[in-house]
């Protein structure tokens, strides 16, 4: 650029003005070269709303979290409109593993944003939605059970049990407990032994598991939540309470296992979650039974070798128009939303870090918790 303009320059000035103004853009190229080569650091763009106006008064704190690292960035108030910029160490990028979200703490709750994973992301406003709160009676408040997935795996002649609820909060605002109450409780299959409420993920005063009952003390925002409990059930009978109603219910047992019957789901076509992992799966809609109950069924012999292909056609069938009406991936999808896993690895990561000193035994743990839900993200690339 310099030797493109040095004739006009050399023409118009004496030889050190024209030396002078030459070195001048020289140095502006160079600078400006640096600035192309550097590139300006991202920065994170945000506000923070209360229900339906702006946070006026809080601290946004900035989060990364991939497989090697966790933990907080950076901080920075928040304007007089909710307003706040954060600066990022890097450009995200979806290949590197690596994610960022802010969170801002409201009387006593944490709420976070939405994951940043890719530079267009930054393009936005990002928003971190907050809310007043509620303070729940000394025994919880009724919310929505949005989703149940309750996972069989035999092992000798016991059951052992997976079971997922994803409730949802339909107020306006944070449910808290009253010191010494809860929030929300639900009871477990009866029978349950070995139950293992915490997962790494929360403390035992948060989840636990109280006179057969799952006993929830967390704070419920507005939406969704996941809560997973872990017990062994004898066979040959299962008896599962299910007080209210349950919009969408699945019940999956892994394949090798006995024939069953399950009163009020319906059967369908077996799902595979995992590569060479199979899942007889018995769903059901808007469930309102008082019970789920499971017992053993009678063998039933193959049929005639020249009926197989007849039922194999069926079955194909079947199961192409369900994958078509998406009814299996809705069950899938409610376990394995991506935003959700995030959220369980943040609210992980803070209650780690709020217990203070752990003991071995709860840092494995809780390592071993993150480790998975790590793997899942991946898998969701």
């Amino acid at each position: 650029m310099v030797a493109s303009i040095y004739p006009s320059v050399r023409q118009s000035f004496s030889w050190p003005v024209a030396t002078l103004l030459l070195g001048l853009l020289a140095c502006h190229a160079k600078d400006v070269a640096s600035q192309v080569e550097v590139g300006t650091p991202p920065v994170l763009n945000g506000q923070v709303l209360l229900g339906d106006s702006v946070l006026t008064l809080g601290t946004v704190v900035l989060h990364v979290l991939s497989d090697l690292t966790q933990g907080e960035l950076d901080s920075t108030a928040v304007d007089n409109e909710g307003a706040f910029s954060l600066q990022l160490p890097r450009t995200p990028d979806p290949a590197s593993g690596e994610f960022y979200f802010a969170s801002v703490r409201r009387a006593g709750v944490m709420y976070f944003g939405p994951p940043i994973t890719s530079a267009i992301q930054l393009d936005s406003l990002y928003q971190i939605q907050a809310y007043d709160t509620l303070l729940a009676p000394m025994e919880g408040v009724p919310v929505t059970l949005d989703a149940r997935n309750i996972f069989l795996e035999q092992v000798g002649e016991s059951w052992r049990v997976t079971d997922l609820f994803q409730i949802r909060n339909d107020r306006d605002r944070t449910v808290v407990p009253r010191e010494g109450g809860y929030t929300w409780s639900y009871p477990l299959a009866e029978g349950a032994q070995d139950v293992s409420t915490a997962e790494g993920e929360m403390s035992e005063d948060v989840v636990s598991f109280e006179e057969g009952s799952l006993v929830v003390r967390a704070a419920l925002p507005p939406g969704e939540r996941l809560f997973i409990v872990r017990y062994v059930l004898d066979l040959p009978e299962i008896s599962v309470p299910t007080p209210g109603e349950t919009e969408v219910f699945d019940l999956l047992i892994r394949e090798p296992a006995p024939p069953l019957e399950v009163d009020g789901l319906q059967q369908t076509a077996s799902v595979e979650l995992d590569p060479g992992e199979s899942y007889r799966r018995y769903a059901g809609e808007n469930y309102s039974r008082p019970v789920l109950g499971v017992v053993l069924g009678e063998e039933i012999p193959p049929p005639p070798v020249e009926w197989i292909a007849v039922v194999l056609a069926v079955v194909l069938a079947v199961s192409g128009l369900i994958a078509f009406r998406g009814s299996a991936a809705k069950s899938v999808r409610a376990v394995r939303d991506r935003r959700a896993i995030l959220l369980q690895l943040a609210h992980l990561d803070e209650e780690f870090e709020r217990a203070g000193t752990a003991t071995k035994h709860a840092a494995r743990r809780y390592r071993k918790r993150r480790a998975e839900l790590m793997q899942i993200l991946r898998s969701e690339d």
